[in-house]
């Protein structure tokens, strides 16, 4: 029995009560969840490294992190210092704040979108934060995750439609394969984000 197999089968009935909590909204095959931070991540795949494990398999993390191509690379959305809140609040610095926020949302949804497409549908894709999103690939070594990630990086940079608007994202990409890059998920992600900083260098 594959390791993938293995997680879909011992996988399928959770799965299934979980499609019947969410709303019918979320229940897209296309519909990617969202964790907060690098911890929550390490959580949701603990169960594929425990099986992983017990079987011997391989898996991959593929780290992603996304921007609006045509924003400054340095630009970040934030809310404003609490000096200048009431401020923000109060002008049309605070509409200019939300409308970017929305378009930034409506991004990185199309983006999720698209990506969950891309990949298999025993990997499982995750958003972490605002603008990274994270790709375990089962049964998958260093060098499949590499082949995957050199054909994500085609098919993820055509441009979106988001609003009536079409736009582009500047997309980095790095990954990270257990054992080596860790025996926990969090330790997996930090490792792909590592190998992402090396990369842009």
């Amino acid at each position: 029995m594959s390791l993938s197999t293995a997680i879909v089968a011992s996988a399928a009935m959770e799965e299934a009560q979980a499609a019947l909590a969410k709303p019918a909204r979320q229940t897209s095959a296309l519909w990617v969840p969202r964790v907060d931070s690098l911890a929550e991540f390490g959580l949701m795949i603990s169960r594929q490294l425990t099986q992983c494990r017990r079987y011997g398999g391989h898996l991959s993390v593929l780290w992603l992190e996304a921007a609006q191509a045509d924003a400054p690379e340095t630009a970040t959305v934030a809310a404003p210092v609490s000096g200048e809140a009431q401020a923000a609040d109060d002008g049309e610095g605070a509409a200019e704040h939300a409308a970017a926020l929305e378009t930034r949302s409506q991004l990185m949804t199309a983006v999720g979108r698209r990506l969950r497409s891309r990949v298999r549908g025993t990997d499982m894709v995750l958003q972490v934060g605002e603008t990274s999103f994270a790709v375990l690939l089962l049964d998958a070594g260093l060098r499949e995750a590499h082949l995957v990630q050199h054909r994500l990086a085609v098919a993820l940079n055509s441009p979106y439609s988001v609003d009536a608007r079409t736009m582009q994202v500047r997309l980095q990409m790095g990954t990270a394969s257990f054992p080596e890059g860790g025996v926990r998920g969090a330790d997996l992600a930090e490792s792909a984000r590592q190998d992402l900083r090396r990369r842009r260098c």
